[in-house]
């Protein structure tokens, strides 16, 4: 098994040889931090939620919805998790698989392509302890998304975790991942009327909240806000801001909010009711 207190190498040169290859393929920079180096990117960042998360991970069936590279599912191996990852795009299956190899766990992590029923999940009820989404959900179909929030609830265990990180808010003027202005405030409808397709927008957090289904609880309120806070002060994040997260979390939990639910980037771990 990985150390869990070292981070991720590139281990295996003919992967990382292959890796590379694809990287011209696609007009991409092998050593981008958000192509190349998204793994190392995520273990100074995301890999402290996981570890302050109040269920230890090793042994744990986790299943990464939206693998994209296959950085979170790298990481969460590394912590000792049983790692499914899925994903819709065959290119980025490719890519992360051999992206796991580079990094010496392609065998502790299950990759599986699902590109024909994207609102439907291949997986029997409730396989998994952990079910992490990490910047994807504001990607998903929008007509479909409630049946893509019912799926992760139908597969995840009773009492198990969900992670839902780094998705972009409806509530700041600006769109997070586009940059653009007032996007966020547009109505649905417009999108049949734009000859580009639909317009790329943050998803509000009570669409989540009620999408999953009754009795979840937010852990983040349960504590206040703490563990949030303590994972942003592990990612680098300056003291001011910290106190300042946490004073407003405190004055956010009598009213069932966080400061993951208000941020620009939606953040939060709910459990389900057992």
């Amino acid at each position: 098994m990985p150390d869990a207190r070292r981070a991720p190498q590139v281990v295996d040169p003919a992967a990382d040889a292959r890796f590379r290859e694809i990287a011209r393929e696609v007009s991409k920079d092998p050593d981008d931090i958000w192509f190349g180096r998204y793994v190392e990117y995520e273990w100074e960042h995301g890999r402290h939620i996981y570890e302050l998360l109040p269920d230890p991970l090793d042994g744990r069936a986790c299943l990464e919805f939206g693998h994209n590279m296959g950085a979170t599912s790298i990481v969460l191996a590394h912590l000792g998790a049983n790692v499914t990852a899925i994903e819709v795009s065959p290119r980025l299956h490719e890519v992360a698989k051999v992206n796991a190899a580079r990094y010496g766990v392609g065998d502790r992590i299950r990759f599986v392509l699902n590109d024909r029923t994207p609102s439907k999940l291949p997986f029997p009820d409730a396989a998994f302890d952990v079910v992490t989404c990490n910047s994807v959900l504001e990607y998903v179909d929008h007509p479909i998304l409630p049946d893509v929030l019912r799926e992760l609830d139908r597969v995840l265990k009773p009492g198990g975790l969900i992670v839902i990180t780094a998705t972009a808010s409806r509530f700041p003027p600006r769109e997070v991942h586009s940059a653009r202005w007032l996007v966020n405030y547009l109505p649905r409808w417009i999108d049949r009327f734009v000859a580009k397709g639909p317009i790329q927008r943050g998803l509000w957090p009570w669409e989540l909240r009620r999408g999953l289904g009754r009795g979840y609880r937010n852990l983040d309120v349960q504590d206040r806000g703490r563990a949030y806070v303590e994972a942003r002060r592990r990612m680098g994040a300056s003291k001011g801001k910290c106190l300042v997260a946490a004073a407003v979390g405190r004055a956010l939990a009598p009213f069932g909010l966080t400061v993951g639910l208000v941020a620009p980037n939606i953040s939060m771990t709910l459990r389900k009711p057992a």
